[in-house]
C-alpha cells in the first residue's frame, strides 16, 4: 500500500469517527433535557474534524500536485533533449 492510499484510508476512518462524534453529540444534547451537556462533549467531533481537514487537503491537491510535477518533468526531458541533440550537432 502506498502513501496516498494509506491517507485514502485514514480519512475514511476519521470520518467514521467523526460521525461516531456527532451523533454522541446530537444523544447527548436530547438526553441532557435543555441543559448544555459538558464542553468535552461538546467539542468532541473538533480532532476528528481538524484531521478531517488536513487529509482532505491532502487528497484535494494531490490531482494538482502531480500534474505540475508532470509538466517539470516534461520540460526538464525537453531541455535534457535539447542539450543531447546540441551534442550530437557539434
Amino acid at each position: 500500500m502506498n502513501w496516498n492510499q494509506w491517507i485514502r484510508q485514514i480519512h475514511r476512518w476519521i470520518a467514521i469517527a467523526f460521525t461516531a462524534t456527532v451523533i454522541a453529540n446530537f444523544i447527548a444534547l436530547a438526553q441532557s433535557a435543555g441543559a448544555m451537556p459538558s464542553p468535552w462533549v461538546t467539542y468532541s467531533p473538533l480532532p476528528p474534524l481538524a484531521l478531517l481537514l488536513l487529509t482532505g487537503l491532502y487528497m484535494f491537491v494531490l490531482p494538482h500536485a502531480t500534474q505540475w510535477r508532470g509538466r517539470r518533468r516534461a520540460v526538464g526531458q525537453e531541455d535534457q533533449a535539447a542539450q543531447d541533440g546540441n551534442r550530437r550537432i557539434r
